[in-house]
């Protein structure tokens, strides 16, 4: 597509950003006014006027047309033909996208509207895009002064009118500190313009500046009267003294309170992008299709083969095309065809949008269908530009797209993606390879006209042998680039004569060129680079750290960072965020195929599982230090790894090589899923539940494979612990009931006291209290001989919360104490708040809300404190208790609500199903008979899903009683509190924290 700017030197570029010279000063004034007035008849008489700067000669007329003859032939047959002759005169015929002054006035008109419908952060995006089309004055290289007159007065205008819009519109979104030094700089350039000098009285006075505000009235009243004579207008001299008196109502938002996040995730893409006119002609039209189509998401999908450019087309659509999209542009590589053969999971890939989209971390759910809920969510009403690259097949996909009308969905897939296009009503458009045009421009492109046009043999043979592939051509440029003494057909001659060939892209002709480019790159490394880029083929996830490298390469981490940074130059491997690297799949595919020593590849992995386990043990004993005991014994690395010695630094490593370290214990040594499965059991509790499932079930294969019955055993027991805390009860007894054979057939007394605890935590669910107690007991008994403190603290705790369950008040307080004392010992905050939780509902239960309250609060700084999701859930539910027993009803509902969104999201259906009652004994109280049995019945519905008797029973209790009470008029009358009631908390919070 060619463009046109006029907002600046006069600049016309073709679809690769590369500039076409318009040669001669007066054809360039003339294509100019044509543009300036794009889509309107320009007189033919008012054209000679502009090119001859007001003094036209008497053959004008006859002249424009001779330049008008050179400027089509600039341009090239696809834009000459839209200009057209109309009487009386001429036109130059252009969409939005192609001329910036278009697009810019666009822009300024949306905003606008933005700015009058308050829809400040619109606007704010809208007006910054436009304003950011501006590369100087406008037409200022063009040599006529009549076509400057005519319009550069005019947008200057407009320009001022919008800066004034975007400012108002930050303003209003709390961005006052920011704007003062742009407002100071206005207020110098334009001292006569009352408006601009009240918008910096205003960013003043909104950042704490009042003194200063009041200042700049002064100076700005000083000038006027210097200058014109005239005292300061109305408007001016009533908000000053609005600032003077302290006016509230000028009060903004809070500094940095941005209404919405509008994420900007578009890679930068290739630079070197040509051809795909017509597809990007297509993608054009399905925009228009979105924006005008109010009914339905509109969805592209974009096939072809692996290097012919999806990607590349995609993302240069994307980056032209972001204004149409004020509301953001969402990227996500779902690696649906990655060597490693592990596709980004849908939920992974919508955590990582809500994220983008502002969305809070304690907000987004666990389960990968409530992360698309909310996700769904979060989009309705917005204009987004959604990119899925990668795609395995329609099932990845589908999570992923909006469900309301507005944005555009762009999939990139070497698969056809049948299902997408007909259940889903996807817009089909494959790519074939470049056309032989296309493919000598991209070379003349990266390597100049001169050289390409030097050598056109060679360039049609590397053409042919690169497969029109740009991926490949691109490689092959590159190479030339580093070598420019050196003939093309001579590098032509050593691809054609490269015996390996990459089979994975036979396009069915040419087989393997692609191969052949790619070998050929990596030959040419210095042969610790290229040592290097082979090993990284043998990583198992998407991208790594220098760190990872290092120990994949046995080499220290300065040294290893010059080869990432000669791999990057060689476009072997790009970064792929701070501090990491990735590799295309393609590259990746290639650095498998080259030939690896076998002694050598297994020393690489060997280095690499024992890196991941050495960094992972030493985050964990950041984190949880009091376990260690429980944790195998690791050595620590040999070498100096990530910055994992303080909490912070901990959790962000863990978060990031999560998927790596699943992979690692998927597929690598037994011992390393056994060891992994052990030394992150308490941090994969935290809600990251599908890879703790996949390292758990790797290591209870690992183990059982080996016979080794401790281990098998061991993995079952945290198993059970996973599926009991999503609710899969019976899955969760059979795993610990298993785990507890195995423990007492090797006789390990400490894994038994563990299965026991696991089995009482079942147990108290499925409301088998004599047998819950009994294994607790037991478990207590046993963690006493064995002299672990942390496991009798979880076993006093787990019968405190039965006892309270029961109404046993005085035992409840007793074992919640000394389990309280016990945990602060140990320095366990996480089951210190799950404790509190407890002791503050026993304090509401008899009557003592203020030092419930206390017990509570406490619980919830704690547990927000170290990240503790669950129980801040708890917390949140009891305090909503106290404050219904209270009399606050809004506190309560708000409490109440928020724990029932942490449970879900977290996936704890009884957790959400005791909340659900919560809601419905509130409605109750409020005489809400209909929201009662609303939130009653859902509780009953889940709580017989999962297999949860006291949920059922509370939730068949509360609705008995809306049944009992008239509708509308009478009270639901009192009751005795019991066991998972809903007049009062569930005890599930101070039960023992799983280790």
């Amino acid at each position: 597509m060619v463009r046109f700017g006029i907002l600046g030197p006069l600049l016309v570029t073709d679809g690769s950003g590369v500039e076409i010279p318009v040669v001669g000063a007066r054809p360039r004034v003339l294509l100019a006014a044509l543009v300036a007035r794009a889509n309107q008849v320009v007189g033919a008489d008012e054209l000679a006027e502009v090119v001859w700067d007001g003094a036209p000669p008497p053959a004008a007329a006859r002249t424009v047309r001779r330049y008008l003859t050179r400027v089509r032939r600039a341009v090239g047959p696809e834009v000459a033909g839209r200009i057209v002759t109309r009487s009386p005169g001429y036109a130059f015929l252009a969409g939005e996208d192609e001329v910036d002054l278009l697009r810019f006035e666009a822009c300024c008109a949306r905003g606008g509207a933005a700015v009058r419908a308050h829809d400040w952060a619109r606007a704010a995006d809208l007006l910054g895009g436009a304003l950011a089309l501006w590369r100087g004055t406008p037409l200022q290289d063009a040599p006529s002064r009549v076509l400057r007159e005519v319009h550069v007065p005019s947008l200057d205008r407009l320009r001022a009118q919008a800066l004034e819009w975007r400012i108002e519109a930050d303003l209003n979104l709390g961005r006052h500190d920011d704007l003062v030094p742009e407002l100071s700089r206005l207020v110098e350039e334009h001292p006569l313009r009352e408006h601009v000098h009240g918008l910096l009285m205003l960013a003043l006075y909104r950042g704490g500046r009042q003194g200063e505000a009041l200042a700049a009235y002064r100076d700005a009243r000083r000038v006027l009267v210097a200058e014109l004579g005239v005292e300061p207008a109305g408007p001016l001299r009533e908000l000053h003294q609005r600032i003077l008196a302290g006016d509230p109502a000028l009060d903004g938002p809070p500094a940095g309170a941005v209404a919405r996040s509008v994420p900007r995730q578009l890679p930068a893409g290739g630079p070197h992008f040509t051809g795909r006119a017509g597809a990007l002609r297509a993608l054009t039209g399905l925009a228009a299709r979105a924006e005008a189509d109010r009914s339905a998401v509109v969805v592209s999908a974009i096939g072809g083969a692996a290097g012919i450019g999806k990607t590349a087309l995609a993302l240069r659509w994307g980056q032209e095309n972001a204004h149409r999209f004020p509301d953001g542009q969402l990227y996500a590589n779902l690696r649906g065809f990655d060597p490693a053969g592990v596709p980004v999971p849908a939920g992974t890939a919508v955590l990582g949008f809500l994220e983008a989209l502002g969305v809070p971390a304690a907000r987004i759910p666990a389960t990968p269908d409530a992360r698309s809920a909310l996700y769904r969510s979060e989009l309705a009403g917005r204009r987004v530009l959604v990119v899925l690259d990668n795609a395995r097949d329609a099932d990845q996909v589908r999570p992923l797209l909006p469900g309301t009308p507005g944005c555009l969905v762009l999939v990139t897939s070497r698969d056809a993606l049948t299902g997408l296009v007909a259940v889903d009503g996807a817009h089909p458009l494959s790519l074939d390879l470049l056309t032989t045009t296309e493919a000598r421009a991209l070379l003349a492109h990266r390597l100049g006209a001169d050289r390409v046009a030097a050598e056109p043999e060679a360039v049609d043979e590397l053409v042919g042998l690169c497969a029109r592939l740009p991926l490949a051509l691109n490689i092959a440029a590159a190479h030339a680039l580093a070598r420019p003494d050196v003939p093309l057909a001579t590098l032509a001659g050593r691809l054609r004569d490269t015996p390996d060939r990459l089979s994975e892209l036979d396009t069915g002709e040419d087989a393997g060129s692609v191969r052949a480019v790619l070998s050929w790159s990596s030959r040419d490394l210095d042969p610790d680079a290229a040592r290097l880029f082979r090993l990284l083929g043998l990583h198992p996830g998407a991208d790594l750290d220098r760190y990872a490298a290092a120990a994949l390469a046995d080499l220290p981490v300065h040294r290893v960072d010059l080869l990432l940074d000669r791999l990057t130059r060689a476009h072997l491997v790009h970064t792929a965020g701070p501090d990491r690297f990735g590799m295309h799949d393609l590259l990746r595919a290639h650095a498998r195929d080259l030939t690896t020593p076998h002694e050598e590849r297994r020393a690489a992995l060997s280095r690499l599982s024992d890196h991941y386990l050495c960094t992972a043990a030493t985050a964990m004993d950041t984190l949880f230090p009091f376990e260690g005991h429980r944790r195998p014994r690791v050595d620590p690395p040999p070498a100096p790894g990530p910055p994992v010695h303080d909490a912070a630094g901990a959790r962000a490593w863990l978060d990031a090589e999560r998927a790596t370290l699943a992979a690692i214990a998927e597929h690598g040594r037994p011992e390393d899923a056994i060891r992994l499965s052990a030394t992150l059991s308490r941090y994969l509790m935290g809600g990251v539940h599908a890879e703790a499932l996949a390292i758990h079930h790797a290591a209870r294969r690992a183990a059982h494979g080996t016979g080794d019955s401790h281990a098998e055993a061991t993995a079952l027991a945290r198993i059970a612990i996973i599926d009991h805390r999503q609710g899969r009860f019976r899955r969760a007894l059979l795993s610990a009931r298993r785990a507890l054979e195995l423990f007492r057939e090797v006789g390990d007394r400490l894994g038994e006291a563990r299965a026991l605890l696991y089995l009482g935590l079942v147990a108290k669910e499925q409301g088998h209290v004599p047998e819950a107690t009994a294994h607790f007991e037991q478990a207590l008994d046993l963690f006493r001989e064995t002299g672990d403190r942390l496991g009798q603290a979880k076993a006093v705790g787990s019968l405190g919360a039965l006892a309270l369950e029961q109404g046993r008040h005085r035992e409840a307080a007793d074992r919640n104490r000394l389990a309280l004392d016990l945990f602060r010992e140990i320095g366990d905050r996480t089951s210190e708040s799950h404790t509190l939780v407890g002791l503050g509902e026993l304090s509401s239960r008899e009557g003592r809300h203020e030092e419930a309250t206390g017990h509570l609060r406490l619980a919830l700084a704690l547990s927000r404190e170290v990240g503790d999701r669950s129980g801040e859930a708890r917390g949140l539910d009891a305090l909503g208790v106290v404050h219904r027993c209270q009399g606050g009803h809004e506190q309560a509902e708000e409490h109440h609500r928020r724990a029932a969104e942490l449970f879900r999201e977290l996936g704890d259906r009884a957790g959400e199903a005791r909340a659900l009652v919560n809601l419905g004994a509130l409605a109750a109280a409020r005489h809400r008979h209909q929201d009662a049995a609303s939130h009653y019945r859902l509780a009953l519905d889940l709580s017989r899903e999962i297999g949860h008797p006291s949920g059922e029973a509370a939730a068949l209790s509360g609705l008995a009683e809306v049944a009992a009470t008239p509708s509308g008029t009478g009270t639901p009358r009192a009751r005795t509190p019991r066991a998972g009631s809903p007049a009062r908390p569930s005890a599930r919070g101070t039960a023992a924290r799983p280790t």
